[in-house]
């Protein structure tokens, strides 16, 4: 894009309407990286940029569109990790039980009690309450069932 030399404001870059303000890429350039289904890093090599750029434009987007959740409605979720590269990589998924379209509400990297406080907190986030949850359902160890008493206060828990 053409930069403008002003001496009030210094170097400006022009806006155009076919690229994100701050993203050196094309909205169709973005869309294009964003629907590949592989992984960031094969992605990153196929399209020819940085995995770490890559990854500044899925944020960036995920959390456009997670920003207008409002979640002081859940009650019920059910969480479930999953292992990755022979159980050395986990990441836990959090679903609303309730709903049937797009149950996912969060997942995070990790397993045991700290995924349980990242949920804790996005929860606040957007609008909810930990202690609005009524009903956990996970299928792990007994060991688990003290972090979620400790995140979750209310939960029944089958």
């Amino acid at each position: 894009m053409p930069r403008v030399k002003c001496q009030e404001h210094g170097v400006k870059r022009v806006e155009v309407p076919w690229a994100r303000k701050g993203s050196a890429f094309t909205l169709l350039f973005e869309q294009a990286a964003l629907v590949r289904e592989m992984s960031v890093n094969a992605a990153a090599r196929i399209i020819e940029i940085t995995d770490k750029r890559l990854w500044r434009i899925v944020e960036h987007y995920v959390g456009k569109a997670v920003s207008p959740f409002n979640l002081s409605d859940i009650e019920p979720v059910g969480l479930d990790e999953a292992a990755s590269k022979r159980g050395r990589n986990y990441a836990t998924v959090f679903i609303d039980t309730e709903k049937r379209q797009e149950p996912v509400v969060f997942a995070t990297p990790g397993k045991g009690k700290q995924p349980l406080k990242q949920f804790s907190a996005f929860l606040d986030a957007h609008e909810g309450d930990p202690a609005n949850i009524r009903e956990a359902v996970f299928d792990m160890s007994p060991a688990f069932l003290s972090g979620v008493a400790e995140e979750l206060p209310n939960p029944q828990v089958t």
